[in-house]
Protein backbone atom coordinates (compact mmCIF):
# COMPACT_ATOMS: atom_id res chain seq x y z
CA UNK A 1 0.00 0.00 0.00
CA UNK A 2 1.27 3.34 -0.60
CA UNK A 3 1.74 5.10 2.67
CA UNK A 4 1.81 8.34 1.05
CA UNK A 5 -0.97 8.41 -0.74
CA UNK A 6 -3.21 7.70 2.29
CA UNK A 7 -1.63 10.50 4.81
CA UNK A 8 -2.25 12.11 1.68
CA UNK A 9 -6.09 11.57 1.77
CA UNK A 10 -5.70 12.55 5.71
CA UNK A 11 -4.42 15.41 5.07
CA UNK A 12 -6.50 16.49 2.70
CA UNK A 13 -9.31 15.33 5.09
CA UNK A 14 -8.14 17.91 7.84
CA UNK A 15 -8.67 20.54 4.88
CA UNK A 16 -11.97 19.93 4.54
CA UNK A 17 -11.17 18.41 1.17
CA UNK A 18 -13.82 15.64 1.32
CA UNK A 19 -14.84 14.73 -2.14
CA UNK A 20 -11.26 14.46 -3.06
CA UNK A 21 -10.17 12.35 -0.19
CA UNK A 22 -12.94 10.38 -0.77
CA UNK A 23 -11.54 9.63 -4.18
CA UNK A 24 -7.97 8.95 -2.94
CA UNK A 25 -9.55 6.73 -0.35
CA UNK A 26 -12.08 4.79 -3.06
CA UNK A 27 -8.78 4.63 -4.92
CA UNK A 28 -6.80 2.61 -2.42
CA UNK A 29 -9.54 0.18 -1.37
CA UNK A 30 -9.50 -1.13 -4.98
CA UNK A 31 -5.76 -1.47 -4.98
CA UNK A 32 -5.83 -2.56 -1.34
CA UNK A 33 -8.73 -4.29 -0.80
CA UNK A 34 -7.60 -6.78 2.06
CA UNK A 35 -5.07 -4.13 3.90
CA UNK A 36 -6.70 -3.72 7.65
CA UNK A 37 -5.19 -0.27 8.46
CA UNK A 38 -6.46 1.09 4.89
CA UNK A 39 -9.76 -0.24 5.87
CA UNK A 40 -9.87 1.33 9.69
CA UNK A 41 -8.31 4.27 8.41
CA UNK A 42 -11.75 4.36 5.46
CA UNK A 43 -14.08 3.57 7.92
CA UNK A 44 -12.94 6.22 10.58
CA UNK A 45 -13.10 8.53 7.93
CA UNK A 46 -17.13 7.62 6.57
CA UNK A 47 -17.51 7.77 10.62
CA UNK A 48 -16.80 11.50 9.82
CA UNK A 49 -19.28 11.81 7.33
CA UNK A 50 -21.75 9.83 9.19
CA UNK A 51 -22.10 7.45 6.69
CA UNK A 52 -22.66 5.11 9.39
CA UNK A 53 -23.19 1.93 7.13
CA UNK A 54 -20.43 2.09 4.64
CA UNK A 55 -18.11 2.41 8.02
CA UNK A 56 -19.40 -0.65 9.45
CA UNK A 57 -18.66 -2.21 6.28
CA UNK A 58 -14.95 -0.87 5.90
CA UNK A 59 -14.45 -1.59 9.99
CA UNK A 60 -16.10 -5.26 10.09
CA UNK A 61 -13.95 -6.19 6.94
CA UNK A 62 -11.06 -4.75 8.90
CA UNK A 63 -11.29 -6.61 12.48
CA UNK A 64 -11.83 -9.98 10.33
CA UNK A 65 -8.37 -9.73 8.97
CA UNK A 66 -6.60 -8.40 11.41
CA UNK A 67 -8.51 -6.77 15.28
CA UNK A 68 -7.28 -3.55 17.28
CA UNK A 69 -8.64 -2.12 20.03
CA UNK A 70 -9.32 0.98 18.31
CA UNK A 71 -11.11 -0.95 15.10
CA UNK A 72 -13.48 -2.98 17.00
CA UNK A 73 -13.99 -0.37 18.75
CA UNK A 74 -14.77 2.03 16.17
CA UNK A 75 -16.77 -0.40 15.00
CA UNK A 76 -19.22 -0.56 17.97
CA UNK A 77 -19.74 3.37 17.61
CA UNK A 78 -20.77 3.07 14.00
CA UNK A 79 -22.80 0.03 15.24
CA UNK A 80 -24.40 2.21 17.80
CA UNK A 81 -25.16 5.08 15.08
CA UNK A 82 -26.76 2.91 13.13
CA UNK A 83 -28.85 2.07 15.59
CA UNK A 84 -28.38 -1.32 15.52
CA UNK A 85 -27.65 -1.68 19.37
CA UNK A 86 -27.57 -5.86 20.12
CA UNK A 87 -25.05 -5.69 17.56
CA UNK A 88 -23.43 -3.04 19.26
CA UNK A 89 -23.53 -4.57 22.54
CA UNK A 90 -22.02 -7.36 21.45
CA UNK A 91 -18.97 -5.92 19.45
CA UNK A 92 -18.17 -3.33 22.56
CA UNK A 93 -18.29 -6.07 25.14
CA UNK A 94 -15.40 -8.11 22.93
CA UNK A 95 -13.27 -4.39 22.61
CA UNK A 96 -13.71 -4.34 26.62
CA UNK A 97 -11.22 -7.68 26.40
CA UNK A 98 -8.87 -5.85 24.17
CA UNK A 99 -8.78 -2.45 26.36
CA UNK A 100 -10.41 -0.15 28.71
CA UNK A 101 -12.07 3.36 27.55
CA UNK A 102 -14.36 5.06 29.07
CA UNK A 103 -15.79 5.74 25.99
CA UNK A 104 -16.12 2.10 25.16
CA UNK A 105 -18.07 1.81 28.32
CA UNK A 106 -20.37 4.70 27.77
CA UNK A 107 -21.28 3.29 24.55
CA UNK A 108 -21.86 -0.08 25.77
CA UNK A 109 -24.08 1.09 28.44
CA UNK A 110 -26.49 3.40 26.30
CA UNK A 111 -26.55 0.37 23.70
CA UNK A 112 -27.67 -2.13 26.54
CA UNK A 113 -30.29 -0.02 28.00
CA UNK A 114 -31.53 0.56 24.27
CA UNK A 115 -31.91 -2.97 23.76
CA UNK A 116 -33.63 -3.18 27.59
CA UNK A 117 -31.03 -5.15 29.29
CA UNK A 118 -30.92 -2.74 32.44
CA UNK A 119 -29.27 -5.50 34.61
CA UNK A 120 -26.47 -5.47 32.58
CA UNK A 121 -26.28 -1.88 31.83
CA UNK A 122 -26.31 -1.23 35.51
CA UNK A 123 -23.44 -3.53 36.22
CA UNK A 124 -20.97 -1.92 33.80
CA UNK A 125 -22.64 1.61 34.63
CA UNK A 126 -21.15 0.56 38.48
CA UNK A 127 -17.92 -0.70 36.96
CA UNK A 128 -17.11 2.48 35.02
CA UNK A 129 -17.84 4.56 38.18
CA UNK A 130 -14.78 2.43 40.00
CA UNK A 131 -12.80 2.70 37.13
CA UNK A 132 -13.88 6.48 35.89
CA UNK A 133 -15.90 8.37 39.01
CA UNK A 134 -15.12 11.77 38.12
CA UNK A 135 -15.68 11.03 34.43
CA UNK A 136 -18.96 12.82 33.11
CA UNK A 137 -20.34 10.26 31.02
CA UNK A 138 -19.48 7.88 33.83
CA UNK A 139 -21.19 10.13 36.20
CA UNK A 140 -24.42 10.39 33.55
CA UNK A 141 -24.76 6.46 33.21
CA UNK A 142 -25.23 6.22 37.12
CA UNK A 143 -28.14 8.64 36.99
CA UNK A 144 -29.47 7.22 34.46
CA UNK A 145 -28.98 3.61 35.92
CA UNK A 146 -30.48 4.98 39.29
CA UNK A 147 -33.42 6.92 37.61
CA UNK A 148 -33.82 2.98 35.55
CA UNK A 149 -34.15 1.21 39.19
CA UNK A 150 -36.66 3.90 40.56
CA UNK A 151 -34.04 5.63 43.07
CA UNK A 152 -34.83 8.87 41.42
CA UNK A 153 -33.97 10.91 45.04
CA UNK A 154 -30.32 9.32 45.26
CA UNK A 155 -30.10 10.32 41.46
CA UNK A 156 -30.83 13.69 41.58
CA UNK A 157 -28.85 13.93 44.80
CA UNK A 158 -25.58 12.71 42.33
CA UNK A 159 -27.21 15.21 39.97
CA UNK A 160 -26.70 18.37 42.31
CA UNK A 161 -23.32 17.26 43.87
CA UNK A 162 -21.80 16.88 40.51
CA UNK A 163 -22.92 20.04 38.69
CA UNK A 164 -22.22 22.30 42.18
CA UNK A 165 -18.30 21.40 41.47
CA UNK A 166 -18.32 20.77 37.42
CA UNK A 167 -21.20 23.23 36.33
CA UNK A 168 -20.43 23.24 32.94
CA UNK A 169 -21.85 19.65 32.29
CA UNK A 170 -25.01 19.35 29.95
CA UNK A 171 -26.00 15.99 29.94
CA UNK A 172 -25.77 15.61 33.63
CA UNK A 173 -28.08 19.48 32.97
CA UNK A 174 -30.30 17.61 30.43
CA UNK A 175 -30.63 14.74 33.96
CA UNK A 176 -31.63 16.96 36.09
CA UNK A 177 -34.44 18.23 33.88
CA UNK A 178 -35.73 14.89 33.02
CA UNK A 179 -35.87 14.42 37.26
CA UNK A 180 -37.61 17.32 37.33
CA UNK A 181 -40.14 15.79 35.47
CA UNK A 182 -40.55 12.24 36.81
CA UNK A 183 -40.13 13.19 40.51
CA UNK A 184 -41.83 16.82 40.81
CA UNK A 185 -43.78 17.07 38.02
CA UNK A 186 -42.24 20.33 37.60
CA UNK A 187 -41.85 21.32 34.08
CA UNK A 188 -41.04 24.90 34.82
CA UNK A 189 -37.91 23.64 36.40
CA UNK A 190 -37.03 20.87 33.88
CA UNK A 191 -37.18 23.54 30.98
CA UNK A 192 -34.89 25.88 33.62
CA UNK A 193 -32.34 22.94 33.59
CA UNK A 194 -32.82 21.89 29.68
CA UNK A 195 -31.95 25.58 28.69
CA UNK A 196 -28.77 25.17 30.42
CA UNK A 197 -27.87 22.33 28.68
CA UNK A 198 -28.54 23.94 25.79
CA UNK A 199 -26.47 27.01 26.51
CA UNK A 200 -23.88 24.56 27.37
CA UNK A 201 -24.31 22.56 23.99
CA UNK A 202 -26.41 20.07 24.44
CA UNK A 203 -27.70 19.17 20.97
CA UNK A 204 -31.33 18.11 22.29
CA UNK A 205 -32.09 20.98 24.32
CA UNK A 206 -34.82 22.49 22.54
CA UNK A 207 -36.74 18.82 21.98
CA UNK A 208 -36.87 18.60 25.69
CA UNK A 209 -38.00 22.23 26.42
CA UNK A 210 -40.30 21.35 23.49
CA UNK A 211 -42.16 18.44 24.96
CA UNK A 212 -42.24 19.89 28.87
CA UNK A 213 -44.45 22.81 26.86
CA UNK A 214 -46.51 20.67 25.46
CA UNK A 215 -46.84 18.68 28.77
CA UNK A 216 -47.86 22.11 30.14
CA UNK A 217 -50.44 22.71 27.09
CA UNK A 218 -48.55 25.70 25.82
CA UNK A 219 -48.75 24.83 22.43
CA UNK A 220 -46.84 27.74 20.40
CA UNK A 221 -44.03 27.48 22.84
CA UNK A 222 -43.84 23.86 22.19
CA UNK A 223 -44.31 24.42 18.23
CA UNK A 224 -41.65 27.40 19.01
CA UNK A 225 -38.51 25.12 20.07
CA UNK A 226 -39.57 21.91 18.25
CA UNK A 227 -39.14 25.01 15.14
CA UNK A 228 -36.02 25.12 16.77
CA UNK A 229 -34.77 22.17 16.73
CA UNK A 230 -35.46 21.03 13.22
CA UNK A 231 -33.74 23.70 12.11
CA UNK A 232 -30.65 21.83 13.27
CA UNK A 233 -32.05 18.26 12.66
CA UNK A 234 -34.77 18.89 9.60
CA UNK A 235 -34.99 14.87 9.06
CA UNK A 236 -35.36 14.00 12.83
CA UNK A 237 -38.00 11.36 13.05
CA UNK A 238 -38.65 11.75 16.79
CA UNK A 239 -38.55 15.53 16.11
CA UNK A 240 -40.69 15.52 13.36
CA UNK A 241 -43.47 13.06 15.30
CA UNK A 242 -43.28 14.97 18.11
CA UNK A 243 -44.77 18.09 16.29
CA UNK A 244 -46.89 15.96 14.21
CA UNK A 245 -48.66 14.64 17.89
CA UNK A 246 -48.06 18.38 19.22
CA UNK A 247 -50.74 19.66 16.16
CA UNK A 248 -52.90 16.74 17.27
CA UNK A 249 -53.64 17.43 20.33
CA UNK A 250 -54.83 20.86 18.84
CA UNK A 251 -57.04 18.99 16.43
CA UNK A 252 -54.63 20.46 13.67
CA UNK A 253 -55.92 17.31 11.98
CA UNK A 254 -53.70 17.98 8.31
CA UNK A 255 -50.77 19.71 9.57
CA UNK A 256 -50.56 17.04 12.20
CA UNK A 257 -50.64 13.80 9.83
CA UNK A 258 -49.15 15.43 7.28
CA UNK A 259 -45.71 15.35 9.74
CA UNK A 260 -46.91 11.94 11.12
CA UNK A 261 -47.08 10.05 7.77
CA UNK A 262 -43.50 10.99 6.55
CA UNK A 263 -41.94 9.19 9.79
CA UNK A 264 -39.96 6.24 8.94
CA UNK A 265 -38.55 3.29 10.49
CA UNK A 266 -40.76 1.40 13.09
CA UNK A 267 -43.02 -1.97 11.96
CA UNK A 268 -44.23 -0.32 8.64
CA UNK A 269 -40.90 -0.01 7.29
CA UNK A 270 -39.52 -2.81 8.10
CA UNK A 271 -41.84 -5.22 6.05
CA UNK A 272 -43.07 -3.26 3.02
CA UNK A 273 -41.52 -1.23 0.64
CA UNK A 274 -44.73 -0.24 -1.06
CA UNK A 275 -46.37 2.09 2.08
CA UNK A 276 -48.92 4.59 1.07
CA UNK A 277 -47.77 8.22 1.06
CA UNK A 278 -50.18 11.34 0.82
CA UNK A 279 -51.79 12.41 -2.28
CA UNK A 280 -51.24 8.73 -3.24
CA UNK A 281 -54.84 6.58 -4.30
CA UNK A 282 -55.52 3.35 -2.80
CA UNK A 283 -54.69 0.46 -4.48
CA UNK A 284 -57.21 -2.69 -4.86
CA UNK A 285 -55.56 -5.15 -2.62
CA UNK A 286 -54.28 -3.22 1.09
CA UNK A 287 -51.82 -4.60 3.74
CA UNK A 288 -52.74 -3.05 7.49
CA UNK A 289 -49.65 -2.59 9.41
CA UNK A 290 -50.22 -2.70 12.87
CA UNK A 291 -47.71 0.09 14.54
CA UNK A 292 -46.84 1.76 18.08
CA UNK A 293 -49.14 -0.01 21.23
CA UNK A 294 -52.14 -2.30 21.16
CA UNK A 295 -54.27 0.58 22.55
CA UNK A 296 -53.42 1.98 19.00
CA UNK A 297 -54.12 -0.90 17.26
CA UNK A 298 -57.38 -1.54 19.09
CA UNK A 299 -58.46 2.84 18.41
CA UNK A 300 -58.31 2.77 14.50
CA UNK A 301 -58.82 -0.63 14.02
CA UNK A 302 -62.86 1.06 14.19
CA UNK A 303 -61.81 2.61 10.40
CA UNK A 304 -61.65 -1.09 8.74
CA UNK A 305 -65.40 -0.97 7.88
CA UNK A 306 -64.53 2.00 5.11
CA UNK A 307 -62.51 -0.23 3.20
CA UNK A 308 -64.46 -2.52 2.41
CA UNK A 309 -64.33 -1.69 -1.60
CA UNK A 310 -60.70 -3.32 -1.00
CA UNK A 311 -59.22 -6.51 -0.57
CA UNK A 312 -57.66 -6.43 3.21
CA UNK A 313 -55.01 -8.17 4.79
CA UNK A 314 -54.34 -7.23 8.23
CA UNK A 315 -51.06 -7.78 10.20
CA UNK A 316 -52.13 -6.99 14.07
CA UNK A 317 -50.01 -9.21 16.44
CA UNK A 318 -51.32 -12.15 17.73
CA UNK A 319 -52.89 -11.65 20.86
CA UNK A 320 -55.71 -9.54 19.04
CA UNK A 321 -55.88 -11.63 15.53
CA UNK A 322 -58.67 -13.88 17.45
CA UNK A 323 -60.78 -10.84 18.82
CA UNK A 324 -60.42 -9.07 15.42
CA UNK A 325 -61.16 -12.08 13.39
CA UNK A 326 -64.35 -12.03 15.08
CA UNK A 327 -65.26 -8.31 14.49
CA UNK A 328 -63.99 -7.96 10.98
CA UNK A 329 -64.62 -10.90 8.86
CA UNK A 330 -64.03 -9.42 5.65
CA UNK A 331 -60.65 -8.86 6.29
CA UNK A 332 -58.07 -11.73 5.94
CA UNK A 333 -55.72 -11.33 9.54
CA UNK A 334 -52.02 -12.68 8.84
CA UNK A 335 -48.70 -12.52 10.14
CA UNK A 336 -46.00 -9.73 9.49
CA UNK A 337 -43.87 -12.56 7.71
CA UNK A 338 -46.57 -12.95 5.10
CA UNK A 339 -46.80 -9.38 4.56
CA UNK A 340 -45.91 -9.38 0.08
CA UNK A 341 -43.58 -5.74 0.74
CA UNK A 342 -44.68 -4.93 -3.02
CA UNK A 343 -48.11 -4.64 -1.35
CA UNK A 344 -49.26 -0.97 -1.16
CA UNK A 345 -49.39 -0.90 2.85
CA UNK A 346 -51.13 1.04 5.27
CA UNK A 347 -50.29 2.19 8.55
CA UNK A 348 -53.07 0.67 11.04
CA UNK A 349 -52.65 4.91 12.80
CA UNK A 350 -52.80 6.66 9.64
CA UNK A 351 -56.13 4.85 8.58
CA UNK A 352 -58.12 8.41 9.63
CA UNK A 353 -55.66 10.29 7.42
CA UNK A 354 -55.87 8.13 4.80
CA UNK A 355 -59.89 8.30 4.64
CA UNK A 356 -59.68 12.01 5.24
CA UNK A 357 -62.20 11.38 8.28
CA UNK A 358 -61.10 14.27 10.79
CA UNK A 359 -61.76 14.63 14.36
CA UNK A 360 -65.20 16.17 13.77
CA UNK A 361 -66.09 12.47 12.28
CA UNK A 362 -64.51 9.69 14.24
CA UNK A 363 -67.12 6.65 13.58
CA UNK A 364 -68.42 4.13 16.28
CA UNK A 365 -68.16 6.13 19.45
CA UNK A 366 -70.93 3.75 20.87
CA UNK A 367 -67.97 0.92 20.53
CA UNK A 368 -67.36 -1.30 17.63
CA UNK A 369 -66.13 -4.48 19.11
CA UNK A 370 -68.42 -7.14 20.46
CA UNK A 371 -67.62 -10.46 22.04
CA UNK A 372 -69.69 -12.90 25.07
CA UNK A 373 -69.31 -11.85 28.30
CA UNK A 374 -66.98 -14.16 30.76
CA UNK A 375 -69.12 -16.15 33.50
CA UNK A 376 -68.38 -13.87 36.56
CA UNK A 377 -70.77 -14.00 38.98
CA UNK A 378 -70.89 -11.59 42.25
CA UNK A 379 -73.67 -10.02 44.87
CA UNK A 380 -71.87 -6.85 44.08
CA UNK A 381 -70.90 -4.16 41.86
CA UNK A 382 -67.97 -5.61 39.34
CA UNK A 383 -65.35 -3.21 38.93
CA UNK A 384 -62.29 -3.68 37.11
CA UNK A 385 -59.03 -2.10 37.55
CA UNK A 386 -55.97 -1.29 35.96
CA UNK A 387 -53.47 0.71 37.01
CA UNK A 388 -50.10 0.54 35.04
CA UNK A 389 -49.53 1.98 31.11
CA UNK A 390 -46.64 0.61 29.34
CA UNK A 391 -44.77 2.89 26.94
CA UNK A 392 -41.49 2.94 25.43
CA UNK A 393 -40.35 6.28 26.99
CA UNK A 394 -40.43 7.00 30.60
CA UNK A 395 -41.94 10.25 30.58
CA UNK A 396 -45.35 8.81 28.99
CA UNK A 397 -45.12 5.58 31.29
CA UNK A 398 -44.82 7.46 34.62
CA UNK A 399 -47.14 9.52 33.74
CA UNK A 400 -49.82 7.17 32.92
CA UNK A 401 -49.27 4.62 35.85
CA UNK A 402 -50.97 5.25 38.96
CA UNK A 403 -49.54 3.53 41.94
CA UNK A 404 -52.16 0.44 42.94
CA UNK A 405 -51.85 2.16 46.68
CA UNK A 406 -54.07 4.83 45.67
CA UNK A 407 -56.93 2.39 44.89
CA UNK A 408 -57.44 1.42 48.29
CA UNK A 409 -60.24 3.72 48.63
CA UNK A 410 -62.02 1.60 46.09
CA UNK A 411 -61.05 -1.41 47.90
CA UNK A 412 -62.91 -0.20 50.81
CA UNK A 413 -65.97 0.29 49.56
CA UNK A 414 -68.16 -2.47 51.07
CA UNK A 415 -70.70 -2.42 47.99
CA UNK A 416 -68.10 -3.78 44.96
CA UNK A 417 -66.30 -6.40 44.33
CA UNK A 418 -62.50 -5.58 42.35
CA UNK A 419 -61.02 -7.57 39.83
CA UNK A 420 -57.68 -6.75 38.13
CA UNK A 421 -56.63 -6.39 34.73
CA UNK A 422 -53.41 -5.55 35.10
CA UNK A 423 -50.95 -7.88 32.90
CA UNK A 424 -47.67 -6.42 33.42
CA UNK A 425 -47.61 -5.25 37.51
CA UNK A 426 -44.55 -3.60 38.50
CA UNK A 427 -46.15 -2.76 41.72
CA UNK A 428 -46.97 -6.48 42.80
CA UNK A 429 -50.39 -5.10 43.48
CA UNK A 430 -52.05 -8.29 43.02
CA UNK A 431 -49.78 -10.08 45.31
CA UNK A 432 -49.82 -6.94 47.96
CA UNK A 433 -54.27 -6.80 47.24
CA UNK A 434 -55.20 -10.31 46.77
CA UNK A 435 -57.65 -10.19 49.83
CA UNK A 436 -59.28 -7.45 48.14
CA UNK A 437 -58.85 -7.94 44.16
CA UNK A 438 -59.69 -11.13 42.27
CA UNK A 439 -56.70 -11.27 39.75
CA UNK A 440 -58.45 -11.85 36.27
CA UNK A 441 -55.12 -10.86 34.49
CA UNK A 442 -53.01 -13.83 35.17
CA UNK A 443 -55.47 -16.45 33.17
CA UNK A 444 -55.69 -13.79 29.83
CA UNK A 445 -54.40 -15.56 26.91
CA UNK A 446 -55.00 -12.41 24.47
CA UNK A 447 -57.29 -9.93 24.12
CA UNK A 448 -60.08 -11.85 23.58
CA UNK A 449 -59.79 -13.67 26.58
CA UNK A 450 -59.29 -9.68 28.07
CA UNK A 451 -62.96 -8.91 25.97
CA UNK A 452 -64.73 -11.48 27.57
CA UNK A 453 -64.03 -10.23 30.96
CA UNK A 454 -64.60 -6.50 30.71
CA UNK A 455 -67.99 -7.59 29.05
CA UNK A 456 -68.38 -8.49 32.27
CA UNK A 457 -67.80 -5.92 34.24
CA UNK A 458 -70.73 -3.16 35.61
CA UNK A 459 -67.72 0.14 35.21
CA UNK A 460 -63.94 0.38 34.37
CA UNK A 461 -61.64 2.27 36.48
CA UNK A 462 -58.23 2.55 34.60
CA UNK A 463 -55.56 4.18 33.32
CA UNK A 464 -54.30 5.38 29.76
CA UNK A 465 -53.91 2.26 28.54
CA UNK A 466 -54.65 -0.43 26.11
CA UNK A 467 -57.33 -1.88 29.05
CA UNK A 468 -59.35 1.46 28.34
CA UNK A 469 -59.46 1.37 24.57
CA UNK A 470 -60.89 -2.22 24.99
CA UNK A 471 -63.17 -1.23 27.48
CA UNK A 472 -64.58 2.08 25.14
CA UNK A 473 -64.66 0.17 21.97
CA UNK A 474 -67.01 -2.43 23.31
CA UNK A 475 -69.29 0.31 25.04
CA UNK A 476 -68.56 -0.60 28.63
CA UNK A 477 -68.58 1.60 31.11
CA UNK A 478 -65.02 3.22 31.96
CA UNK A 479 -63.72 5.94 34.34
CA UNK A 480 -60.48 6.75 32.61
CA UNK A 481 -57.61 8.66 35.31
CA UNK A 482 -55.91 10.95 32.66
CA UNK A 483 -52.77 12.65 33.73
CA UNK A 484 -52.43 16.60 33.54
CA UNK A 485 -50.03 16.20 30.86
CA UNK A 486 -52.32 13.52 28.35
CA UNK A 487 -51.53 11.92 25.35
CA UNK A 488 -52.45 13.42 22.48
CA UNK A 489 -55.50 11.89 21.82
CA UNK A 490 -57.65 13.33 24.62
CA UNK A 491 -56.65 16.70 23.23
CA UNK A 492 -57.69 19.23 25.99
CA UNK A 493 -61.30 16.68 26.99
CA UNK A 494 -61.85 16.93 30.44
CA UNK A 495 -65.30 14.69 31.07
CA UNK A 496 -66.03 13.27 27.79
CA UNK A 497 -64.12 11.89 24.43
CA UNK A 498 -65.17 11.69 20.89
CA UNK A 499 -63.79 8.49 20.72
CA UNK A 500 -65.76 6.93 23.28
CA UNK A 501 -69.71 7.52 24.33
CA UNK A 502 -68.83 4.71 27.46
CA UNK A 503 -65.77 6.47 28.76
CA UNK A 504 -65.55 9.05 31.61
CA UNK A 505 -62.65 11.56 32.05
CA UNK A 506 -61.30 11.77 35.37
CA UNK A 507 -58.15 14.46 34.63
CA UNK A 508 -55.57 15.39 36.85
CA UNK A 509 -55.65 18.62 38.54
CA UNK A 510 -52.67 18.45 40.47
CA UNK A 511 -49.42 16.98 38.84
CA UNK A 512 -48.42 14.81 42.17
CA UNK A 513 -51.51 13.70 43.52
CA UNK A 514 -54.75 11.26 42.05
CA UNK A 515 -56.23 11.96 45.90
CA UNK A 516 -59.33 14.20 43.99
CA UNK A 517 -60.02 12.08 40.83
CA UNK A 518 -59.78 8.80 43.00
CA UNK A 519 -62.51 10.42 45.70
CA UNK A 520 -64.58 11.49 42.63
CA UNK A 521 -64.64 7.93 41.78
CA UNK A 522 -65.24 6.69 44.67
CA UNK A 523 -68.50 9.27 44.66
CA UNK A 524 -69.50 7.67 41.74
CA UNK A 525 -68.92 3.85 43.12
CA UNK A 526 -71.16 4.55 46.12
CA UNK A 527 -73.77 5.41 44.31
Amino acid sequence: MDIEKLQHAINLTYQGKIKEAEEVYVKLLEDNPEESALLSAAGLFYVGLKNYDKAAELLKKACEIKETVGTVTALGFAQYEQKSYAEAVQTLEHALTLGDNPDTYNKLILSLFEIKNYKRAIELTDKMNELYPDNPKSVANLVKSYTQQGKMLEAEKICIEYLQKHPIEPSLWYHLGLLKELIYSDDMRAIECYKVAGEQGSQNADYNIAVAYQKLGEYAKAEEYYGKFLQKFPDDNTGLISLGMCYLAQKKFHEGYNLICTRAGGVGGKYTKNLWKPGTSLDEELVIIADQGFGDRIQFVRYFPFLKEHKIKAAVGEPLKCLFEANYPDAEFISYEEINPETQAIRITDLAYVLNMDFDNIPFAEGYLDTESANIQSDKKKVGLCWEAGSSGRRSMINRTIHVKSFEPIFNLDNIQTYSFQVNDSFDGNKKYSDKMINLARDFKDFSDTARALKSMDTVVTVDTCVAHLAGALGVKTYLLLPYSADWRWFDSEKTTPWYNSIEIFKQKNAISWDDEINDIVKKLSG
